[in-house]
């Protein structure tokens, strides 16, 4: 084996590698992450930090870091629908600004119930923009080794780890180690997905689209519609979406390519002014195709090398789905890892990282494209929606009444703040009804595998900030004694436990039952309103060291 040593290695440093850095660097397990590119990624392809993802990079200390990076807190949150941008708006959807979901009135409140489930709402922030704050962070981490500029050239699973060869992209460079685990974070293209001889599943091709990031400081000023976050056009000639990224002047239109329409016979500055609906002066600062899939990985990895984000699952855009996904990927790969690496996780743990996130993968991925397959046909609709008269005011109305059929499109707090890990291996079921798995609403529970319910416990500090670092066992009875055994058991296995009581019966009521155990991911591990008087089989099963 190779002499150079390194816990874990991370290949690729998009926004699910980074992550993967972040959890686990944050939690000290030393870990290297290489990526071909010799930067971030300049172009904007993501646009949306869902409110889980926010909540896990408060906990990380960076929330405020990101917030810095998106659009201005009072930004407008409208997706405005016109046949072109100057003129002809025929439907919008309005949100409330990010201030405003922060400090939410009444009337907030009973129309969008889901700002007051997590400290954060709506996030838009461009991926190029993001990136930086996660490698920045990165960076910064004792135990994170960053290298862009370096690409895995070859890799072989052992017994005992991952001997991998990883060369300089510039230099050419080779050099050799051995990791402990690999975590696969290298894109829908994956060469370590395609070494490992897994499948991707699902619906390909569902539709094609042509990119465009650009600056132009008149956008806002010559349109009259007021600023927006997206702002589609609907037209016969020049089809798709603008979205804001800075809320000043840069933008991307993301072009809908009719069949056999080729991309590289476009131009962009045409195929705007087209959209937009008049000359509009612009500087295209890059140009990128891509292809809207549903599709997963028909596995997750192989013993000790793991995929994640886009390695193992490719989404349509409608939602802002599939970053968040890849994320939330990353986290809980990383404190399983880091449970291993601390000595006190058990090999349950990472063989329970497929059963976990390879059906939630699924389930977003699913839901992306029907939001898709939901709003084609008034997509579709658009190519006519310029028709004169009242033919075509007749299907504008269509389309306005498909849009509002599809709303979950653009309010999907159930998706990102919902999954559950139903069946997992190292949760502890209660025997309790699934709560209703909507994609819009969420309702909070306490049911072992979802994520425990936000709450205010004082200003500006929540219930999420109690989980993190180690199990946290939540005491609505306030029963030192009973608490007290778990404890013992934990420190005896040398599991982190921390164990906090809550007064309030409010939140008491939300979280359901006297005693709740959150795992470092803050998701629900075990409930119940006893605690057995032998807890090491809960603390075993829950650290991946024996079945349930």
């Amino acid at each position: 084996m190779p002499t150079d040593h390194v816990p874990v290695l991370v290949v690729g440093g998009g926004p699910v590698g980074l992550a993967a850095a972040c959890e686990l660097g944050w939690r000290g397990v030393p870990c290297r992450l290489i990526e071909q590119n010799p930067v971030t990624n300049r172009h904007p392809r993501a646009n949306v930090v869902g409110a889980r993802t926010m909540e896990h990079l408060r906990r990380w200390g960076i929330a405020d870091r990101a917030i810095a990076v998106a659009l201005h807190g009072d930004y407008p949150i409208e997706y405005i629908f016109a046949t072109r941008v100057c003129g002809g708006e025929f439907f919008r959807f309005s949100f409330p600004t990010f201030n405003r979901a922060l400090d939410p009135t009444e009337r907030v409140l009973r129309e969008f119930p889901s700002v007051a489930q997590s400290p954060y709402f709506k996030t838009s922030i461009g991926q190029n923009h993001f990136e930086p704050v996660l490698l920045e962070f990165a960076g910064k981490l004792p135990d994170v080794d960053v290298r862009f500029g370096w690409r895995l050239a070859e890799f072989e699973q052992k017994k005992r780890g991952v001997a991998a060869t990883v060369e300089n992209t510039e230099t050419g460079a080779r050099e050799s180690l051995c990791a402990d685990f690999l975590v696969a974070c290298d894109g829908a293209k994956s060469i370590v997905r395609r070494k490992l001889g897994i499948e991707l599943q699902g619906q390909g091709q569902l539709g094609r689209f042509l990119g465009i990031y650009f600056r132009a400081p008149d956008f806002h000023r010559l349109h009259g519609s007021g600023p927006s976050s997206l702002h589609w056009a609907m037209n016969a000639e020049s089809s798709g979406c603008f979205i804001a990224i800075d809320g000043k002047e840069h933008f991307t239109f993301q072009l809908a390519l009719r069949p056999g329409q080729d991309a590289t016979n476009i131009d962009p500055r045409a195929a705007i002014a087209a959209a937009f609906g008049r000359p509009l002066h612009c500087e295209i600062v890059s140009v990128q195709p891509w292809t809207a899939h549903q599709l997963v990985a028909g596995s997750y990895g192989a013993d000790r090398i793991f995929l994640a984000g886009d390695a193992a699952h490719l989404f349509v855009p409608t939602g802002g789905f599939g970053m968040n996904t890849g994320i939330s990927d990353a986290v809980d790969i990383g404190w399983k890892l880091a449970a291993l690496y601390a000595g006190w996780g058990g090999p349950g743990l990472p063989a329970s990282y497929e059963a976990e996130r390879r059906p939630i993968g699924i389930r977003n991925s699913i839901e992306a494209a029907d939001n898709y397959t939901e709003i084609l046909p008034a997509l579709r609709l658009g190519s006519e929606a310029e028709e004169p008269g009242e033919e075509g005011r007749k299907i504008r109305e269509e389309i306005a009444l498909r849009l509002e059929a599809g709303r979950k499109h653009f309010a999907a707090a159930g998706i990102h703040l919902g999954y559950r890990y139903e069946g997992s291996p190292v949760c502890i079921p209660d025997g309790t009804p699934a709560t209703e798995d909507d994609p819009q609403f969420y309702r909070p529970t306490s049911r072992p595998g979802s994520r425990a319910p936000h709450a205010w416990l004082s200003p500006g500090r929540s219930t999420l900030d109690l989980f993190g670092r180690g199990f946290v066992l939540l005491d609505f009875d306030r029963d030192a004694g009973a608490c007290a055994a778990m404890a013992e058991a934990a420190a005896g296995a040398r599991i982190p436990l921390s164990i906090e009581t809550i007064a309030d019966t409010g939140i008491a009521d939300l979280y359901e039952t006297r005693f709740v155990l959150v795992r470092p991911d803050g998701h629900v591990a075990w409930r119940g309103d006893a605690i057995p008087p032998d807890p090491s089989r809960i603390l075993a099963t829950v650290t991946g060291h024996s079945a349930p």
